[in-house]
């Protein structure tokens, strides 16, 4: 998934999404600057506005969502 992450991040315009884990926790992302992809593709850092952040697994991550959009159908 960790290749979508990065897509996510470098799309011109911008749009905002959220990061489904496999645990169902969603972080949405709402600048390429609130996230970052470990060079080996292993992690994926969400930083937060209050300076905090979340280290994701990339083998954790479930799904990418466009904030603003419907979800996926269930399969």
């Amino acid at each position: 998934m960790t290749p979508d992450v990065h897509q996510h991040l470098s799309a011109a315009p911008f749009e905002s999404f959220s990061i489904v884990t496999s645990r169902g926790h969603r972080y949405a992302i709402a600048s390429p600057d609130h996230a970052s992809i470990h060079p080996r593709g292993s992690r994926v850092v969400v930083w937060f506005d209050d300076d905090s952040s979340v280290t994701l697994s990339a083998m954790h991550i479930v799904a990418i969502e466009k904030n603003g959009s419907p979800p996926p159908p269930p399969t």
